[in-house]
């Protein structure tokens, strides 16, 4: 008698979708078809700003801080929102003097939410999409993906403070090890070695040619990490590896990752522990049946060490297809993604929409009023 959990593919299924390089011709043609115009593009997104941007910035900052911000015009009966963090670090920089979200800005950001909003567990805020429990009005469920060790020592005691509660989604492979999330690691890398001689070491076509287009080392290196990102999973894996050879980087104590003890602490402290899959691969880009173990081994590792199996799901990069979410459906309850916008009762529960926290208080303040359902 078959497991009513498990996933059998269609026929033929996994060798048609989704599409895997089988040699090397098949990796060149699909690396071919991604737009490096596209990928430069997003990328200089992230780096360059022009005047309108910081205008509306401005305008923000002065309405929120003068005590203007219309926050009761949003979440009315039946919304709700769920934010998404990664990581709060202790310095405000990141490793290109970006603004990143330290200790002093999570903590406006809680004692904001708990001021302006009714913060939930994500299980709490599910059950009142369905109707199973009343939605209480203008809930804010707070969500961590990865589940990195700052979670447990930063994040928690600003939390606890302000009797906040929060859903942290683990990714069980990286739990007690020393490994890096890969985008992460390549900024490291590119930080710290000549954003060329990365590139011809990474010995992929499309890569080396990102590198000879004069672009300053952090868009060069989000567009490598972009361009990554589309390719299939294998294909990603084999360049990540070869410049982790070249380039070796320790992991340092912002991207650690918790051990499986301080996974229980928080447990214990009454974090919620969702699934974020075993080794964190953007979905799409492997066959069904690997993503399927990918859930599974995710899934019964975290019941097996925390005695209770997990509801909860979320989408690596927030990268999700009607043949994966159907997959996640029958491991899952409720999945979040990254498509920004509010939840209604209407919200499918396998696809929910978060809105990803900005740094600064006055632009989470305004993400909250503003972000509409899709």
């Amino acid at each position: 008698m078959k497991d009513a959990n498990v996933f059998v593919p269609e026929a033929g299924r996994d060798q048609a979708w989704p599409e895997r390089p089988r040699n090397r011709i098949d990796r060149e043609r699909s690396r071919n078809r991604i737009d490096l115009a596209r990928v430069v593009s997003r990328a200089r997104g992230v780096d360059q700003r022009d005047w309108v941007y910081w205008v509306k910035k401005g305008v923000k900052a002065l309405t929120y801080y003068a005590g203007l911000h219309p926050a009761s015009l949003r979440l009315g009966e039946g919304e709700a929102a769920i934010l998404f963090y990664h990581k709060v670090q202790r310095r405000p920089v990141g490793v290109w003097g970006e603004p990143v979200l330290d200790v002093h800005a999570f903590e406006q950001h809680v004692a904001f939410l708990a001021r302006q909003y009714q913060p939930v567990l994500l299980s709490e805020l599910v059950a009142g999409l369905e109707g199973r429990a009343r939605l209480p009005r203008r809930a804010v469920a707070l969500t961590f993906d990865d589940g990195y060790r700052n979670n447990l020592y930063l994040v928690a005691p600003i939390l606890a403070r302000h009797g906040v509660p929060a859903t942290i989604f683990i990714t069980t492979g990286l739990v007690g090890t020393d490994g890096w999330m890969w985008g992460y690691e390549l900024e490291e890398i590119f930080s710290r070695s000549p954003p060329e001689q990365v590139c011809q070491a990474s010995g992929d076509p499309a890569i080396i040619r990102l590198g000879s287009l004069g672009l300053g080392p952090r868009v060069l290196m989000s567009a490598c990490v972009e361009y990554l990102k589309e390719l299939p999973h294998e294909s990603m894996l084999d360049i990540v590896e070869r410049l982790r050879a070249k380039f070796p980087v320790p992991v340092n104590d912002e991207n650690r990752f918790l051990s499986w003890e301080e996974v229980r602490e928080l447990a214990h402290q009454g974090f919620e522990l969702g699934a974020h899959t075993r080794s964190h691969p953007i979905l799409t880009r492997l066959p069904l049946a690997e993503v399927e173990r990918e859930l599974r081994s995710c899934r019964d590792t975290l019941e097996e060490k925390l005695g209770v199996r997990p509801a909860l799901f979320s989408y690596p990069n927030g990268a999700t297809c009607p043949e994966v979410t159907a997959l996640v459906g029958r491991y899952f309850q409720a999945a979040v993604t990254t498509r920004s916008g509010l939840c209604a009762r209407t919200s499918e529960l396998l696809e929910l929409p978060r809105i990803g926290a900005p740094v600064p208080v006055s632009e989470l303040a305004f993400d909250l009023v503003w972000k509409v359902s899709p």
